[in-house]
């Protein structure tokens, strides 16, 4: 099962942006669940589309990166494409 909701998205000038975030939980084998989260932001920028997918990985020994993480990588990202 899943969901997916809208959150506020960083404001890049002459662009369209939106912010989602989703959590998804599968069962597996013995009744066990994983649970998934992705963070994704996009800007439209007139004839192109850029966007960030954060997908965090349920099994990672490192600490997970956060919805801000993605939105500063739109922003840099959107930034060198047009310089």
């Amino acid at each position: 099962s899943g969901a997916v909701r809208e959150q506020p998205a960083p404001a890049l000038e002459a662009a369209d942006t939106i912010g989602m975030t989703t959590s998804a939980t599968t069962v597996v084998e013995g009744g066990t669940e994983t649970r998934t989260d992705a963070d994704t932001f996009v800007a439209h920028l007139g004839g192109f589309v850029c966007f960030v997918a954060l997908v965090t990985d349920p099994g990672s020994a490192h600490p997970r990166l956060d919805a801000g993480f993605a939105a500063e990588l739109l922003v840099e990202t959107v930034s060198a494409l047009r310089s």
